[in-house]
């Protein structure tokens, strides 16, 4: 009687053990940034409501909210198997456009996913006004999507690696051609080496008639950041072949719960009228470490026509 009561003891914990072992750590998390600006200059003129902004006055691209459902599942051997599914998000819609769909294995060679992700090359967190109306990027201190070959932007049928091996880390991937007749696919790579309080990094992508382009689509970079106590401050070379080289530089300075921001960046452009250039001034207050406001103006000068586009705003973040 008592081995027939320890078998049926021990089914019933093999068999909740099953459900036990296949439940995943899911994690749902989202954040929500609304600006008011007001642009000035040759373009769009005028009060708007959005989310960041890529010059001239595309508001809403290039935005700081999305919402990410991630998953991690424990294989055992120190492998863990995972997924990721972010969408885009702004002030006036909810969730309308992919960002990343992805899946993969973690382990102490680092990770290995298969889906829609960021080209490893991309260094848009770099510029500290990263996701405002005073970002460098495609405001003429960097690079900007690129149909998903610069910064901020993706790339569907991409294989992806990163690695962490004590100061470096490593991290690649490789986006199939849409095209699948002509097989020109697109790789990225990227070199990061972190020694407190120093960054450095470089980074290429190659592109070459890729997603049928009749070109050399090749982008290189070298870039290093510095932060000690209060003060921080980067700098970045990025050079698009047959385009545009852009060069900026960026310093930080904390006093207590306001951070003070300034950003200067121009791009010089292989063909007549094409060069820019971007000037940024700003202050963040964080209330806490979910919600955090902004203010500060962007100037961006375009050679062609002497065109150039003054932004001034007010921001609020909150992550949730």
């Amino acid at each position: 009687m008592n081995m027939k009561k320890t078998l049926i003891a021990a089914g019933v914990a093999a068999a909740m053990a099953v459900p036990m072992a296949a439940t995943a750590d899911v994690s749902l998390t989202a954040r929500l940034q609304a600006e008011l600006t007001n642009t000035s200059g040759d373009f769009d003129e005028g009060l708007r409501i959005g989310d960041a902004m890529i010059g001239p006055g595309n508001v809403n691209s290039g935005n700081w909210s999305r919402v990410d459902l991630r998953t991690s599942h424990d294989l055992g051997n120190g492998l863990n198997a995972f997924s990721h599914i972010s969408m885009n998000l702004n002030p006036q819609s909810f969730p309308s456009a992919t960002r990343e769909s992805l899946l993969g294995v973690r382990g102490d060679f680092g990770s290995l996913s298969i889906g829609r992700m960021s080209n490893a090359a991309a260094t848009q967190g770099k510029d500290p006004f990263v996701g405002t109306f005073m970002q460098a990027r495609g405001n003429g201190g960097m690079l900007g999507g690129a149909g998903g070959l610069g910064n901020g932007g993706y790339l569907n049928q991409s294989l992806g690696y990163n690695g962490s091996f004590g100061p470096v880390g490593l991290g690649g991937t490789v986006s199939l051609d849409p095209v699948v007749d002509d097989g020109n696919h697109a790789y990225a790579v990227k070199v990061e080496v972190d020694v407190n309080p120093v960054n450095v990094w470089v980074a290429h992508t190659n592109a070459d008639d890729y997603n049928g382009v009749d070109a050399d689509q090749q982008i290189s970079k070298i870039g290093v950041s510095f932060s000690e106590g209060p003060f921080g401050v980067m700098a970045q070379y990025e050079t698009v072949k047959d385009f545009m080289d852009f060069i900026m530089v960026a310093g930080t300075y904390r006093m207590g719960a306001n951070t003070f921001l300034l950003g200067y960046g121009q791009g010089d452009a292989d063909f007549d009228g094409g060069d820019q250039q971007w000037i940024a001034l700003g202050v963040r207050h964080a209330f806490t470490r979910q919600v955090s406001v902004h203010a500060g103006v962007r100037v961006t000068e375009f050679a062609e026509d002497d065109a150039d586009e003054t932004v001034v705003g007010a921001g609020m973040r909150v992550t949730f």
